[in-house]
């Protein structure tokens, strides 16, 4: 019994790891937009979500966000250090934190395409809701550049709308699948 808890221990931080690593890996993948990159990142923030548990899902992304502000360049553009605090899009990663949790605990294990799918678009309504007020803040208060609510959405939404709902979708379709195909190999190797 206990080397079965231990197991399940150990393959929960195998994949808290790999999903903090996939999203570093989504940051890699930058086309530089002005504020706000194109990135990856909350695509794999989506599988986060659909792929763990709530726990194991916040600790991913949680853990992906520490290790950046110790200092890895695992942010868009390869950057990372406590000074990412003050980049304006420092907001979009607590976001990630939050929404992925909220991900996971409305579709953990859903395969109804449409729930997931709606599921992810409130996440990605999250994560502008948080991102977009702090990088105005940002931008406007420390860095002194003058925006409007026009201009920040510009800056950092309008550009995005139409690649995350199709990061939302591919994700809405994949991850019913990997999560199939992993409880068929448990089962096998069980």
């Amino acid at each position: 019994m206990n080397q079965t808890k231990s197991k399940m221990k150990t393959q929960d931080l195998v994949q808290t790891a790999l999903m903090a690593a996939l999203i570093a890996i989504g940051a890699f993948i930058t086309i530089p937009l002005g504020p706000v990159p194109f990135t990856m990142q909350n695509f794999f923030v989506f599988m986060a979500g659909l792929l763990l548990v709530p726990k194991l899902t916040g600790l991913s992304v949680l853990i992906y966000v520490v290790i950046g502000l110790i200092g890895l360049p695992v942010f868009a553009g390869f950057t990372g250090g406590p000074q990412m605090i003050f980049a304006p899009t420092f907001g979009f990663l607590i976001s990630f934190i939050i929404a992925a949790v909220l991900i996971s605990k409305l579709a953990y294990g859903e395969k109804k395409f449409t729930k997931i799918l709606g599921v992810l678009i409130l996440a990605e309504v999250l994560f502008y809701v948080i991102g977009l007020p702090y990088m105005y803040i940002i931008l406007t208060k420390v860095n002194g550049t003058p925006m409007t609510f026009q201009s920040t959405l510009a800056a950092g939404m309008i550009p995005f709308l139409i690649p995350d709902l199709l990061k939302a979708v591919l994700a809405a379709l994949i991850a019913p699948k990997i999560l199939t195909s992993l409880k068929r190999y448990k089962a096998n190797n069980h």
